[in-house]
């Protein structure tokens, strides 16, 4: 994903501007258009001067915008690319009157908005997908960050050195804790030297978490607490142990 997410909304929101105003074009000219009948011959009838100004200004438009979206349904939306194109020729074909005058106005029109319809929802529906794919990697990003720093925690451990196991493990939790923060829908205020203390405070707050984890994350928080401070006693190894253990659960998805 290249661009910025706010620069693809403002694409969109132009685009869709510039469809509404191709829609009040085209249905302005079938609302101009009548068919006449000889025999068993239906035809359609040629348009007034006034309907060739609609129809050549909803072609002009429809062909622009046509090309302009085309371009983000192929990078943001490539599932969907051969769904939109497929709609293209027919568009403009009823809009050039190369269809059967038999089916009547009513039905071209209603053909007319159904195919246009699908095209703007494919459009429309890009910002979303491009959030959508930008917080799998933020997320990806974060859990790699964090395992990786679990990890160093988990040979620190092994290798006796059980606080600076649990202040590496900490901080992978907190990591994690802040991702979610940064994702929340609930606009979380937060700073980056917040400990998992905090931040499991403002993720309940923000309904993110329920009492259950929020309980457990700050029992964690005293465990790591325990770790970074210059205490006389030792951190307990069990509860260092449990803190690595918890933390990549979390980290994985396993409690949260």
């Amino acid at each position: 994903m290249s661009a910025p997410i706010d620069a693809i909304e403002q694409e969109v929101e132009r685009l869709e501007q510039d469809a509404r105003e191709i829609e009040e074009s085209y249905t302005e000219f079938f609302g101009q258009c009548s068919v006449e009948q000889n025999g068993l011959e239906v035809f359609w009838k040629t348009p007034p001067e006034s309907a060739s100004e609609n129809q050549r200004k909803a072609l002009h438009d429809y062909e622009l915008w046509y090309n302009s979206a085309r371009v983000l349904v192929s990078e943001y939306m490539s599932t969907r690319l051969t769904d939109f194109e497929a709609l293209y020729d027919d568009f403009k074909s009823r809009l050039q009157l190369n269809i059967s005058a038999k089916r009547g106005i009513k039905i071209v029109l209603d053909a007319q908005h159904s195919d246009f319809d699908t095209q703007r929802g494919i459009v429309n529906s890009i910002p979303a997908r491009v959030r959508v794919e930008e917080l799998k990697v933020r997320k990806q990003v974060s859990k790699d960050v964090s395992q990786g720093e679990l990890d160093k925690a988990r040979d620190l451990f092994d290798n006796g050195e059980v606080r600076a196991g649990g202040v590496i493990a900490g901080i992978a939790l907190e990591r994690y804790l802040l991702m979610l923060c940064q994702n929340s829908d609930s606009d979380i205020e937060y700073n980056y030297n917040d400990g998992i203390s905090a931040l499991a405070q403002k993720l309940y707050e923000a309904d993110e978490i329920d009492s259950s984890p929020y309980s457990h994350l700050q029992h964690l928080a005293t465990i790591r607490a325990d770790c970074a401070h210059a205490n006389e006693v030792e951190p307990d190894e069990s509860d260092v142990r449990r803190l690595l253990e918890d933390a990549e659960d979390y980290i994985r998805g396993r409690k949260i």
